[in-house]
């Protein structure tokens, strides 16, 4: 039975034992894409595994600090090269990579498909209401802050959280009204909506990015089995816009993740095959 501790930020870190070989501690943030994969993880990782696992809703900029103090094991949200380039050189060498869980990652300002804007530009003559964003600490939102400097927007940047952007762009999507927003894919709201990206001519936002997995300096000695089934969990477009779709139309993240590894079953039987731990002879 699944036994995940949720701690939120401001609590103390999880205190390790001397022998925590049995325990993985799972570190997300309130974005779509995080929930979903983090979620997804501890579920795997405990049905699949037989491992324990301790999941942490914190901050991206947290997230980054506790896997490289050790705090942490795992961070499965890490958008490389570019959106969280600043993090990975800060604490270069104080973790390691176990390689892409989705390879087809994209951000930038988005907006409804009936909106007449093409490029980050063209908000100059058209928009001038906020643009709606998420955590501060994001890169995503580091970027937005270039981009309306360099495209010379007078817009505010909202900071808000994953879920009241999405209700803000929800609100704006029922009554036809015009609205940017802070958009990254895999995200739920590309797989319900007609949206798109504004053309950055500029180049402020990459669209060719990865998420992987980071865990901390020495995890995969230590954990080698929960290693390899991080490296095994790849999945493609198709299946994150649904497990993303899954879990937010659910009660809580880890039905959703539930329903979505149903319906997958030789997929996920593929990525924990052979990694049970092996049980003594009983003579």
């Amino acid at each position: 039975m699944l036994t995940c501790q949720v701690i939120i930020t401001g609590c103390r870190a999880p205190v390790r034992e001397v022998d925590d070989t049995r325990t993985i501690y799972i570190n997300y943030t309130d974005w779509a894409e995080s929930v979903a994969l983090s979620y997804l993880s501890a579920h795997l990782l405990e049905d699949g595994l037989e491992y324990d696992v301790i999941m942490k809703l914190t901050s991206v900029d947290t997230a980054f600090m506790e896997v490289a103090s050790g705090d942490a094991d795992v961070f499965v949200d890490t958008w490389v090269p570019y959106t969280h380039l600043s993090f990975m050189e800060m604490y270069q060498g104080y973790f390691e990579d176990l390689g892409p869980n989705y390879r087809n990652a994209r951000t930038g300002l988005a907006v409804p498909e009936y909106m007449p804007a093409e490029t980050i530009g063209d908000l100059k003559e058209i928009y001038r209401n906020a643009i709606v964003g998420i955590d501060p600490t994001a890169g995503i939102m580091l970027n937005t802050q270039r981009a309306i400097d360099i495209y010379e927007l007078e817009n505010e940047l909202l900071s808000l959280s994953d879920a009241e952007m999405s209700e803000r762009v929800e609100n704006a999507l029922r009554r036809r009204e015009n609205i940017v927003f802070t958009g990254w894919e895999p995200h739920w709201l590309f797989f319900r909506y007609d949206l798109k990206y504004l053309d950055d001519p500029l180049g402020v936002f990459p669209d060719d990015e990865q998420i992987h997995t980071i865990a901390r300096s020495r995890f995969r000695e230590e954990h080698p089995r929960a290693t390899r089934f991080f490296e095994r969990m790849v999945l493609t477009e198709n299946q994150i816009n649904e497990l993303l779709y899954e879990v937010e139309i659910s009660r809580d993240p880890m039905e959703g993740v539930r329903v979505w590894a149903d319906k997958n079953q030789f997929m996920v039987n593929q990525w924990v095959r052979g990694l049970r731990p092996e049980r003594e002879k009983v003579m």
